[in-house]
Protein backbone atom coordinates (compact mmCIF):
# COMPACT_ATOMS: atom_id res chain seq x y z
CA UNK A 1 0.00 0.00 0.00
CA UNK A 2 1.42 3.61 -0.77
CA UNK A 3 1.44 5.59 2.25
CA UNK A 4 2.44 8.78 1.61
CA UNK A 5 5.06 10.86 4.40
CA UNK A 6 3.44 12.72 6.45
CA UNK A 7 5.89 14.87 8.36
CA UNK A 8 9.83 15.73 8.14
CA UNK A 9 11.95 14.48 11.48
CA UNK A 10 13.97 17.10 12.75
CA UNK A 11 16.59 14.21 13.27
CA UNK A 12 17.21 14.77 9.32
CA UNK A 13 18.06 18.24 9.87
CA UNK A 14 19.95 17.77 12.95
CA UNK A 15 22.30 14.31 11.07
CA UNK A 16 22.67 17.56 8.30
CA UNK A 17 23.94 20.35 10.70
CA UNK A 18 26.83 17.31 11.46
CA UNK A 19 28.43 17.20 8.19
CA UNK A 20 30.38 20.15 6.67
CA UNK A 21 28.46 21.52 3.86
CA UNK A 22 31.10 22.12 1.48
CA UNK A 23 31.64 18.65 1.44
CA UNK A 24 28.05 18.22 0.99
CA UNK A 25 27.89 20.29 -1.83
CA UNK A 26 30.66 18.84 -2.90
CA UNK A 27 29.49 15.37 -2.91
CA UNK A 28 25.74 16.15 -4.12
CA UNK A 29 27.04 18.56 -6.59
CA UNK A 30 24.49 21.05 -5.34
CA UNK A 31 25.52 24.23 -4.74
CA UNK A 32 26.10 25.89 -1.25
CA UNK A 33 26.22 29.68 -0.82
CA UNK A 34 27.66 29.73 2.61
CA UNK A 35 24.66 29.74 4.25
CA UNK A 36 22.13 27.45 2.66
CA UNK A 37 21.83 25.15 -0.09
CA UNK A 38 20.40 25.50 -3.52
CA UNK A 39 18.66 23.05 -4.88
CA UNK A 40 17.53 22.30 -8.45
CA UNK A 41 14.29 20.00 -8.82
CA UNK A 42 13.10 19.42 -11.65
CA UNK A 43 12.42 23.06 -13.39
CA UNK A 44 12.09 24.34 -9.43
CA UNK A 45 14.77 25.70 -7.47
CA UNK A 46 14.54 25.53 -3.58
CA UNK A 47 16.94 26.82 -0.81
CA UNK A 48 17.83 24.48 2.39
CA UNK A 49 18.45 26.23 5.34
CA UNK A 50 20.13 23.57 7.14
CA UNK A 51 19.12 24.62 10.59
CA UNK A 52 15.88 23.70 9.73
CA UNK A 53 13.96 24.67 6.62
CA UNK A 54 13.34 23.84 2.85
CA UNK A 55 11.91 27.48 0.94
CA UNK A 56 10.50 28.39 -2.70
CA UNK A 57 12.74 30.09 -4.89
CA UNK A 58 10.89 29.85 -7.76
CA UNK A 59 7.85 26.89 -8.31
CA UNK A 60 6.13 24.73 -7.11
CA UNK A 61 5.43 24.13 -3.07
CA UNK A 62 7.33 21.73 -1.14
CA UNK A 63 5.95 18.42 -0.07
CA UNK A 64 6.94 16.32 2.93
CA UNK A 65 8.05 13.59 0.31
CA UNK A 66 10.29 16.12 -1.38
CA UNK A 67 11.59 17.73 1.65
CA UNK A 68 12.56 14.06 2.74
CA UNK A 69 14.27 13.20 -0.37
CA UNK A 70 16.40 16.28 -0.58
CA UNK A 71 17.39 16.13 3.15
CA UNK A 72 18.12 12.23 2.39
CA UNK A 73 20.71 12.98 -0.50
CA UNK A 74 22.09 15.81 1.37
CA UNK A 75 23.32 13.46 3.93
CA UNK A 76 24.04 10.72 1.60
CA UNK A 77 24.94 11.68 -1.79
CA UNK A 78 28.58 10.25 -3.20
CA UNK A 79 30.83 11.47 -5.63
CA UNK A 80 29.58 8.93 -8.09
CA UNK A 81 28.62 9.41 -11.95
CA UNK A 82 25.59 7.60 -13.18
CA UNK A 83 26.12 4.48 -14.65
CA UNK A 84 23.78 4.91 -17.68
CA UNK A 85 22.23 1.79 -17.16
CA UNK A 86 18.01 1.42 -16.29
CA UNK A 87 16.59 -0.78 -13.76
CA UNK A 88 13.42 -0.62 -11.81
CA UNK A 89 12.49 -0.27 -8.37
CA UNK A 90 12.26 -4.11 -7.68
CA UNK A 91 15.63 -4.58 -9.00
CA UNK A 92 17.35 -1.74 -6.72
CA UNK A 93 19.22 -3.87 -3.68
CA UNK A 94 16.02 -5.07 -1.54
CA UNK A 95 13.22 -3.78 -4.16
CA UNK A 96 11.84 -6.95 -4.66
CA UNK A 97 9.60 -6.92 -1.25
CA UNK A 98 10.12 -3.19 -1.39
CA UNK A 99 8.44 -2.59 -4.96
CA UNK A 100 5.26 -5.15 -4.17
CA UNK A 101 4.57 -3.40 -0.74
CA UNK A 102 4.86 0.24 -2.38
CA UNK A 103 3.12 -0.01 -5.82
CA UNK A 104 4.24 3.42 -7.75
CA UNK A 105 0.70 5.54 -7.82
CA UNK A 106 0.68 5.48 -12.04
CA UNK A 107 -2.69 5.68 -12.68
CA UNK A 108 -3.53 9.14 -12.63
CA UNK A 109 -0.19 9.44 -15.46
CA UNK A 110 -1.78 6.74 -17.64
CA UNK A 111 -5.26 8.16 -17.44
CA UNK A 112 -3.71 11.15 -18.37
CA UNK A 113 -0.78 10.60 -20.91
CA UNK A 114 -1.97 6.50 -21.98
CA UNK A 115 -3.04 7.29 -25.33
CA UNK A 116 -1.10 10.50 -25.69
CA UNK A 117 2.73 9.77 -26.48
CA UNK A 118 3.51 13.37 -27.48
CA UNK A 119 1.65 15.19 -24.72
CA UNK A 120 3.89 13.04 -21.79
CA UNK A 121 6.65 13.67 -24.09
CA UNK A 122 5.50 17.53 -24.20
CA UNK A 123 5.33 17.48 -19.93
CA UNK A 124 8.51 15.89 -19.80
CA UNK A 125 10.39 18.61 -21.92
CA UNK A 126 8.63 21.16 -19.75
CA UNK A 127 10.14 19.48 -16.71
CA UNK A 128 13.58 19.29 -18.00
CA UNK A 129 13.57 16.61 -19.41
CA UNK A 130 15.28 14.97 -22.12
CA UNK A 131 13.95 12.47 -24.78
CA UNK A 132 14.85 8.81 -24.57
CA UNK A 133 13.75 6.83 -27.79
CA UNK A 134 12.06 3.50 -25.89
CA UNK A 135 9.11 2.26 -25.97
CA UNK A 136 6.24 4.85 -27.78
CA UNK A 137 8.00 7.61 -25.40
CA UNK A 138 10.44 8.21 -23.33
CA UNK A 139 11.81 10.71 -20.64
CA UNK A 140 15.03 11.30 -18.93
CA UNK A 141 14.68 13.41 -15.76
CA UNK A 142 17.22 14.64 -13.07
CA UNK A 143 15.04 15.36 -10.01
CA UNK A 144 18.55 15.46 -7.91
CA UNK A 145 21.91 16.09 -9.55
CA UNK A 146 23.04 12.46 -9.37
CA UNK A 147 19.77 11.08 -9.68
CA UNK A 148 18.56 10.30 -13.28
CA UNK A 149 15.18 8.79 -13.37
CA UNK A 150 13.95 7.36 -17.24
CA UNK A 151 9.86 7.48 -17.55
CA UNK A 152 9.22 5.18 -20.48
CA UNK A 153 5.24 5.08 -21.47
CA UNK A 154 3.78 2.04 -23.78
CA UNK A 155 0.94 4.02 -25.21
CA UNK A 156 -2.37 1.69 -25.00
CA UNK A 157 -4.47 0.72 -27.79
CA UNK A 158 -7.92 -1.68 -28.43
CA UNK A 159 -5.70 -4.45 -27.37
CA UNK A 160 -3.60 -3.57 -24.69
CA UNK A 161 -3.79 -0.85 -21.67
CA UNK A 162 -1.60 1.75 -21.66
CA UNK A 163 1.62 1.44 -19.55
CA UNK A 164 4.43 2.86 -17.87
CA UNK A 165 7.51 1.96 -16.48
CA UNK A 166 9.65 4.15 -13.75
CA UNK A 167 13.77 3.15 -14.29
CA UNK A 168 16.42 4.51 -12.28
CA UNK A 169 20.20 4.17 -12.55
CA UNK A 170 21.73 1.61 -10.43
CA UNK A 171 23.58 4.15 -8.54
CA UNK A 172 20.73 6.18 -7.38
CA UNK A 173 21.01 3.58 -4.41
CA UNK A 174 24.53 4.55 -3.45
CA UNK A 175 22.59 8.81 -2.79
CA UNK A 176 19.07 7.62 -1.13
CA UNK A 177 17.86 4.73 0.46
CA UNK A 178 15.23 2.98 -1.12
CA UNK A 179 12.32 4.64 0.54
CA UNK A 180 13.50 7.87 0.03
CA UNK A 181 13.93 7.04 -3.61
CA UNK A 182 10.59 5.96 -3.70
CA UNK A 183 9.45 9.36 -2.04
CA UNK A 184 11.69 10.93 -4.74
CA UNK A 185 9.88 8.95 -7.67
CA UNK A 186 6.18 9.81 -6.17
CA UNK A 187 7.58 13.52 -6.03
CA UNK A 188 8.00 13.19 -9.95
CA UNK A 189 5.32 11.54 -10.55
CA UNK A 190 2.89 14.15 -9.10
CA UNK A 191 4.64 16.86 -11.08
CA UNK A 192 4.02 15.15 -14.11
CA UNK A 193 0.42 14.20 -13.13
CA UNK A 194 -0.02 18.12 -12.76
Amino acid sequence: MTEPIHFVHKSLYDRLNELDPWDVSRRSSIRYDGQRFVIPFLNDLYALDPKGELTVISGRETSPELEVSILEYLIGAKQIEPQGRWVSLKDLKGGRGFAQSHPLPLDGLLQKYGRDPQGFLKKGIELGGEIKRVGDAGIILRPLPRIPMLLVLWKGDEEFPPRLNVLFDPTSQEHLRLDALYGLAIEVIRRYSS
